[in-house]
């Protein structure tokens, strides 16, 4: 996989917990038009199932809209590559050799990940964004829940607590592969997203989770 170079602003790691024990590393580092994710199982679940997964988006420093998306995964004995490209003269993203017609401002997960830090709660709440989810359209909000402090460290940090929700709508989509747990799970209609961002300065996300099928995935910012 070909990687950009870039001046990162910023850098941030996570650690994911679920029943209140870590299972998984993130590290998250971001400029102005590029995000890149990756994720590693730690402790007994590495040694089960061991997940080191990267994940690439650059997109446009106004709309969000995705410019490239690449992910390479690696999960137990399953991996692949993804490439994806937003041809701009038809307006389309190209999945690996499909194409599908988008809008220019198209949206991912990691794109409205990016767009959470770097917009206010008076832009972005209650916005519907188009999203192209692995290939599948799908539209996302941010809806503002309120204002909490969460501590890191010895740190009060005043956040914007945010509601994500995802919708799966009508439109043309394409098969792609491969899949991947955080993907496949994120966008799910059973899932409920939860964010909590700094109110000021850097505007980190200290917090997000997921809770599905009963059981609620936390990551938790490590770094201050």
């Amino acid at each position: 996989m070909v990687l950009i170079s870039f001046n990162f602003l910023f850098a941030a790691d996570y650690r994911i917990y679920l029943l209140g024990i870590p299972i998984v590393e993130v590290k998250m580092e971001s400029s102005t038009k590029l995000l890149d994710f990756s994720t590693k199982t730690v402790g007994l679940l590495h040694s089960i199932w061991p997940v080191d997964n990267y994940y690439q988006i650059e997109y446009d420093s106004i709309s969000f809209g995705i410019r490239k998306y690449t992910k390479s995964i690696h999960q137990g004995n399953y991996g692949g590559e993804l490439n994806c490209i937003f041809e701009s003269d038809g307006s389309k993203l190209n999945y690996n050799g499909q194409l599908v017609a988008v809008t220019d401002s198209i949206q991912n997960i990691f794109t409205l990940l990016a767009r959470v830090s770097y917009q206010s709660s008076e832009y972005l709440d209650n916005k519907w964004y188009p999203m192209h989810h692995e290939g599948t359209p799908h539209r996302a909000r941010f809806l503002l829940v309120g204002t909490e402090k969460l501590k890191i460290g010895d740190e009060d940090i005043l956040c914007d607590h945010y509601r994500l929700d995802i919708e799966k709508i009508d439109g043309a989509s394409v098969h792609v592969a491969p899949y991947d747990y955080f993907t496949d799970h994120v966008a799910s209609n059973d899932a409920m997203r939860q964010l909590w961002v700094e109110l000021t300065g850097k505007r980190r996300i200290i917090k997000a989770s997921v809770s599905i099928y009963g059981m609620t995935v936390t990551a938790e910012l490590q770094n201050k």
